[in-house]
């Protein structure tokens, strides 16, 4: 056999080497994932409410619209407010509304948010304690997602876990478990995941970062077997090189 057709040889086993490692790296990646049974993006919210029965008589900020901390959302005329003022004891303070010696109501917004409902129209009866509309807070997005995982698969389940969340029209990013919790059922782990993200800003990729948006969370277990460090590295490579 001459060197040529040896280095031949040593070339096509090597190459058959890469592409077995190749494969397998692939085989273990897909094994290792696992796709949510619902998932939606979420958000920390607050209602805002009156502690005085009354009628609607303004609302200043329209749905999905952005507040800051002090910004009117709705006024409120309130007889019982106005017999309150006229009382000896008074009307407590509250960071939550203005007083107006009219018995007029104020809402405002304690912390900053987008206004994602309002419940009480203009010209209506609210009652004492009825939420009347919902804030959700600034940088508050996350991702609720179940997942129904086997016993020996859930004790792969790591905090800090790497998900890709795939949204409607494709789009994907990237996001990390934040929280977990799990209830048994039939020998299945029935899994439930907060999951955060740099790219969870309110309104961003076309609108569908958003409370409601449902998307499909996929969840990446811990590598175990013989190549689970090799694995790791490589995704690690092509995540660095942009890949």
């Amino acid at each position: 056999m001459t060197w040529s057709n040896r280095f031949r040889l040593l070339g096509g086993a090597l190459l058959v080497l890469v592409i077995v490692a190749a494969s397998t790296i692939v085989f273990t990646q897909r094994e290792g994932q696992v796709a949510s049974e619902t998932a939606s993006f979420e958000a920390v919210s607050y209602s805002v409410g009156s502690d005085y029965a009354g009628t609607v008589t303004e609302q200043f900020v329209e749905e999905g619209a952005a507040v800051t901390k002090g910004d009117k959302l709705l006024s409120v005329q309130s007889a019982t407010l106005l017999s309150a003022l006229e009382s000896a004891q008074g009307v407590p303070e509250n960071t939550a509304y203005i007083v107006a010696d009219d018995g007029t109501l104020t809402l405002i917004a304690t912390e900053p948010g987008i206004l994602s409902t309002v419940e009480a129209q203009v010209g209506g009866f609210v009652a004492a304690g009825q939420p009347l509309a919902t804030v959700e807070r600034d940088a508050s997005i996350f991702v609720l997602a179940d997942f129904t995982i086997d016993p020996y698969n859930f004790t792969r389940v790591e905090d800090g876990a790497r998900v890709e969340i795939v949204l409607p029209d494709h789009q994907r990013l990237e996001a990390t478990v934040a929280k977990k919790s799990v209830d048994t059922v039939d020998g299945k782990a029935n899994v439930q995941l907060e999951i955060t993200g740099d790219d969870f800003v309110a309104g961003a990729m076309d609108g569908l970062v958003a409370s409601g948006t449902p998307v499909t969370a996929i969840l990446q277990l811990r590598e175990e077997g013989p190549l689970a460090g090799i694995a790791d590295s490589l995704y690690l490579l092509l995540e660095q090189v942009g890949i």
